[in-house]
């Protein structure tokens, strides 16, 4: 390892993570370069190196100060005399050092030594640091400024800390996020095995059986990074096996044309039962009904689920009973004379047309045209089926409130047969795209509710989650503040970096600093899943993802040409 000096510690060194050196020329260190420093935490111990990382640097020139005015033109200096005038500054945060007994990165609890010598690290120093368990992890990418060739240091996620303690995304549009979350979720598919459900909004993800055939990147020889050259063909050698097997990737839709059009028939059309509900719901699903109205749909949906006693149940019988059928339900000896009364044709009317709106939005619940309605243990598969998915709901095209109807009884029914005592599912990693519209702040949403349980009890049944967003000042804080990791990328939006700040104590105001200036595909991913926050540049994923930006001038192309 090199061991030339950059510079020296200067000032109070009292706090670890605000931290001055003065660097011994504008060469010797940039913004993002990490560093150590020998440090004694023991009187009778020995010596560690804190590892640190430079986060801003300043450089002035008493020659050319602006108070100087036009006077340095006229400055004159003696023959042979050397004056530069540079002043150069650093400012470092510390990451921490290892304890030896323990293993663990710790932070210095004594003030590091003023006029201490800070040093440069190498790969070598970077990866014995870290000490990642590669055969429980996850790589997300590479260290950023370490990033190619052979002195690249890899960074691993661990895979039971992400999928089981939360994830959040968060980045403004066109920074890399949802392509980031997919190298994830296919390594934790085609490498861990597991199950992933994927709520796609806008199909980004689907393109990856578009046409009713799996679609790969191409040319993973040609990739820099050695790891995902080796591993790539890899991924899409298990996808290509996990298909032939029955799982691997696999698309629910709702019974729309176009969905069967774009999969070439290769998707599994949805048909949720809409009695698995919870009646708390209702009000959320058909906002704006009158006290009369939410009676006479709770009384219908009674009757509804006492008379139909096959399973599953018709959809369509439901608006039978608020239509031509309310005289049934009137009839029904379990009503009180008062519910009875209450049963108004007109109330009826308008629930059952705000009812029937919603479940055309939706067209994603069964019926008795159906050959079955949608098993949840088929789609997420039981502990002894060893077979890894990926399931992609697509929701291109539907409205909010029908995306919300289909994202919320889905979760529920996966958080249902999780924790049955019973017969459970897999452990599952439930992935929310756009999520802010989801489980929004302040706002109703159908999916809110589910969510939030999930986030608060999910852990215990193997269901985790990802919440990606591109605002996340919509989030519930609730909801982000369960997720022990985060993967930041871009964020000008200051709203965003505060509500980052106040929901996540993994953040320092350094880190914040830092995320408008990112490249895209470059991220900040602190938490438990990593040893300490690190700033990575993210690999290359190996299924085709659909969430870049057409190029319109190919597109537009010219008139007449």
């Amino acid at each position: 390892m090199a061991t030339h000096m950059l510079g020296r510690l200067v000032g109070n060194t009292g706090d670890p993570t605000n931290l001055s050196m003065v660097l011994n020329s504008s060469f010797a260190g940039r913004r993002g370069e990490f560093v150590r420093v020998r440090h004694r935490e023991q009187e009778d111990g020995g010596a560690s190196d804190v590892l640190a990382r430079i986060v801003s640097i300043s450089r002035s020139n008493v020659l050319y100060n602006s108070g100087l005015g036009q006077a340095v033109t006229e400055l004159e200096l003696l023959p042979g005399a050397h004056v530069t005038g540079e002043h150069i500054m650093g400012k470092l945060e510390a990451i921490g050092y290892r304890d030896t007994e323990t293993g663990q990165i710790k932070m210095p609890r004594r003030a590091l030594d003023p006029g201490a010598p800070v040093e440069p690290v190498d790969f070598q120093f970077l990866s014995a640091f870290y000490e990642f368990q590669e055969h429980s992890s996850l790589h997300i990418g590479n260290l950023v400024g370490y990033e190619r060739g052979a002195t690249a240091v890899p960074v691993y996620l661990d895979v039971n800390r992400l999928v089981t303690e939360h994830l959040a995304v968060l980045a403004m549009t066109g920074s890399g996020k949802s392509y980031t979350v997919g190298r994830i979720i296919e390594r934790l598919v085609a490498l861990n095995n597991g199950t992933v459900v994927v709520f796609d909004p806008h199909g980004e993800y689907g393109r990856a059986l578009q046409g009713g055939r799996m679609h790969f990147n191409e040319r993973p020889d040609e990739l820099e990074d050695q790891r995902d050259r080796t591993v790539l063909p890899a991924i899409c050698e298990a996808f290509t096996r996990l298909r032939e097997a029955g799982a691997g990737v696999s698309i629910y839709s709702p019974q729309i044309a176009s969905f069967r059009q774009k999969y070439a028939g290769a998707n599994q059309e949805l048909s949720l039962q809409f009695d698995h509900f919870e009646m708390d719901d209702l009000s959320e699903i058909l906002p704006g009904l009158t006290e009369p109205q939410q009676r006479v749909l709770d009384v219908a949906i009674r009757y509804w689920i006492a008379h139909e006693t096959t399973t599953p149940r018709d959809i369509n019988r439901l608006r039978h009973y608020l239509g031509d059928g309310i005289e049934d339900v009137r009839q029904w000896d379990e009503l009180s004379q008062a519910e009875a009364a209450a049963l108004n044709g007109r109330s009826a009317a308008v629930a059952s047309m705000k009812l029937s709106r919603v479940l055309q939005e939706a067209q994603s619940f069964y019926h008795s045209g159906l050959a079955g309605a949608t098993d949840i243990y088929d789609m997420v598969g039981r502990p002894m089926d060893r077979r890894g998915r990926l399931v992609i709901v697509d929701l291109q095209g539907l409205s909010d409130t029908a995306k919300q109807v289909i994202t919320a009884l889905i979760s529920s029914e996966i958080l249902r047969a999780a924790s049955s005592k019973t017969d459970r599912i897999r452990p599952c990693f439930i992935v929310y795209e756009e999520a802010h519209n989801f489980a929004p702040a302040g706002e109703p949403a159908v999916s809110h509710r589910i969510i939030k349980k999930i986030a608060g009890e999910g852990r215990k049944f193997g269901v985790g989650f990802a919440v990606v967003s591109q605002r996340p000042s919509k989030l519930d804080p609730d909801v982000t503040s369960q997720c022990n990791t985060l993967i930041a990328m871009r964020l000008r939006n200051p709203d965003d970096q505060r509500f980052i700040a106040k929901t996540s104590d993994m953040v320092s105001a350094a880190d914040l600093e830092q995320l408008p200036g990112l490249s895209t595909g470059e991220a900040l991913i602190c938490g438990r899943s990593i040893p300490a926050p690190l700033l990575v540049r993210v690999g290359t994923k190996a299924l085709i993802h659909g969430g870049e930006s057409p190029e319109v001038l190919n597109v537009w192309g010219r008139f007449g040409g």
